[in-house]
């Protein structure tokens, strides 16, 4: 294989692609329970990443049939109690002591698909704030983190593609590569994957890690420019060697590489 990497197309005709990411998925956020659930509720909607999934109030769809089965996922959430504990704290410079009110909420979010009811991810998790006015405090701690529905997202509803285009390489180490995938079937800045080698054990495919990457920049509704972040060498390789390389989306890491 010539080592022109601006011109070098790749030809993976196979595509493993989850059949529902074939298009940008149709969220829907559904029954929220527990205290403050509606707050929770609207907070979770406001914060779900639109340019990963469509996003629909199930509340709004579900009694119209034509609405309702363009659904693919819907979110539910249960809600712990929330607390607002009162603390002494001293300032760092004048070592006056004052009062703060510590919020806690610990939430269960579930994602489903639409129609087979098979829970697709969850996460376990909680919000916290403190503030000295008891009030802004309590709204801090409703505001559900974005980073969850993201994360909720992300790990239920799998994007995977094959590379395109390798669009820089530094001696024997690929930097950059352009994916079979874009906008429209929800690629967009912040997602994260693992890139994976397809292999064939006793007619079954499987697949193995071998590197990561993010999205550097969505070039188009079919075309996305990812940054290796991790197996450079390895996966410069495999590519040399034709080898079949699929980016899946994965959760977005706590830590980012």
């Amino acid at each position: 294989m010539k080592k022109n990497y601006f011109l070098i197309v790749l030809c993976f005709f196979a595509m493993q692609m989850n059949a529902q990411a074939q298009q940008k998925a149709t969220v829907a956020v559904g029954e929220f329970t527990g205290n403050y659930s509606q707050d929770m509720r609207n907070a979770c909607i406001a914060s779900m990443p639109t340019c990963r999934v469509n996003v629909v109030d199930w509340y709004s769809v579900r009694n119209d049939p034509n609405a309702s089965k363009n659904v693919d996922y819907i979110i539910t959430c249960t809600l712990g109690n929330l607390s607002m504990e009162r603390k002494q704290g001293t300032r760092f410079l004048t070592k006056e002591t004052y009062y703060y009110y510590d919020g806690k909420i610990t939430f269960n979010l579930v994602l489903k698909d639409a129609r087979t009811g098979k829970i697709m991810a969850t996460r376990n998790s909680f919000t916290s704030s403190s503030n000295e006015d008891r009030q802004k405090c309590m709204e801090a701690t409703l505001q559900m983190n974005s980073q969850e529905c993201r994360r909720l997202v992300d790990k239920g509803i799998v994007i995977s593609v094959p590379v395109k285009v390798i669009q820089d390489a530094k001696k024997d180490k690929v930097q950059t590569v352009v994916i079979a995938g874009g906008s429209d079937i929800g690629i967009c800045p912040g997602l994260y994957f693992n890139v994976q080698m397809e292999s064939e054990i006793a007619g079954s495919k499987i697949y193995k890690t071998v590197g990561t990457a993010k999205v550097k920049e969505v070039l188009s509704g079919e075309l996305t420019l990812c940054e290796i972040t991790k197996g450079n060498k390895e996966i410069m390789k495999l590519l040399d060697d034709d080898v079949k390389l699929y980016f899946t989306s994965t959760e977005e890491p706590m830590i980012h590489f």
